[in-house]
């Protein structure tokens, strides 16, 4: 035997010492303790009411005689019924003409003024701090009192609200214009602010005057996410580019926005989610009206499930929730999908 081997030897058996095995079995065995609570977490309070709204989906049920899986004796199984009842009706088609006029309207209103007032607390000299926290400040009132609150400034009362009181003061109160396919009707805001014929559809611009008090209490989140960003910029960049010559404009397409397309992807992402999921803010101000003009697929699912109880559309709903959660999923892919790679 060589040296080498009688060297190896002690050290094979040492090994396979049954402490040694024990310490390499705990070693495999602690990150599953550690990843285990959330799993539990996740499973019961996610993975279990999701996989739970799928299998309803496929039933008739109502809130007054709910699905239970425990009670298979009263199921009454339709299949995808459900799913093709919903996809040929015409309530859902309004709900996600609706949703879609959020899902464009919405994210991009939040980009175009979050982004210019990170910009300016960036630049502030002096009250940064300020600044920040005034315009942070609606994200800590819920939907529902920012609905409200703009339903005041909304109010067609030229004595109580305030649009309506300034389009009295500069004479355009009541007035209509027609540009085209395009209507407007000043002072009703959430009744009938204008049309947009577009032909094969109308395009009811009551949904903007519910999306913009949204923009109003959610464009903090961009604000907070952009400022965040702007600080991670390279300096020396910046410094580059103004010894080059670049003026203030170029600086922000050139650089800033290069650099700040994670904190975009962000902020565009979560916004359309919650574009898609709104309600609260659309039922204190319009309800779904007029005439379902603001009606989304979240205050359809609502309606179906809670404003009907004695009737088994329970199922309908669900069918409308596995639908919405599908499109975010596929909407969140590609952000999924550039994290991991960041990640790795």
């Amino acid at each position: 035997m060589t040296t080498t081997e009688k060297v190896a030897a002690p050290t094979l058996n040492a090994a396979r010492t049954p402490g040694t095995r024990r310490r390499q079995g705990r070693a495999k065995i602690t990150p599953y303790l550690f990843v285990g609570p959330i799993l539990l977490v996740f499973a019961g309070f996610y993975l279990w009411p999701a996989l739970s709204t799928i299998a309803s989906s496929l039933f008739t049920w109502g809130m007054l005689n709910p699905w239970e899986l425990g009670a298979p004796s009263e199921w009454d199984y339709v299949g995808l019924s459900n799913y093709s009842s919903t996809l040929s009706s015409a309530d859902f088609w309004n709900a996600a003409l609706n949703s879609a006029i959020w899902l464009i309207v919405f994210p991009v209103l939040v980009l175009a003024v979050s982004f210019p007032l990170a910009l300016l607390v960036w630049n502030a000299r002096r009250g940064s701090g300020i600044f920040r926290s005034i315009f942070i400040l609606p994200m800590t009132i819920s939907l529902s009192a920012a609905g409200i609150i703009w339903s005041f400034i909304y109010n067609p009362d030229p004595n109580k609200g305030v649009l309506n009181a300034l389009l009295r003061v500069v004479g355009l109160e009541d007035a209509s214009f027609t540009f085209g396919p395009l209507e407007v009707h000043a002072g009703q805001w959430l009744s009938n602010p204008g049309i947009l014929h577009l032909g094969m559809a109308d395009v009811r611009f009551a949904n903007l005057f519910v999306i913009i008090p949204a923009v109003w209490a959610f464009a903090g989140f961009g604000v907070i996410t952009f400022t965040a960003g702007l600080t991670s910029v390279p300096s020396e960049l910046l410094d580059a580019a103004r010894v080059d010559g670049a003026k203030q404009s170029q600086l922000v397409r050139h650089v800033v926005i290069p650099s700040l397309r994670p904190s975009i992807v962000v902020v565009a992402v979560v916004s359309v989610i919650f574009a898609l999921r709104t309600f609260d803010i659309v039922l204190v101000t319009t309800a779904g009206g007029p005439a379902k003009d603001t009606e989304v697929l979240a205050m359809l699912l609502w309606r179906q499930v809670f404003q009907y109880l004695d009737t088994p559309q329970g199922g309908l709903a669900a069918a409308i929730a596995v639908l919405m959660s599908v499109f975010m999923i596929i909407i969140s892919l590609p952000y999924i999908r550039a994290t991991l790679k960041e990640q790795q």
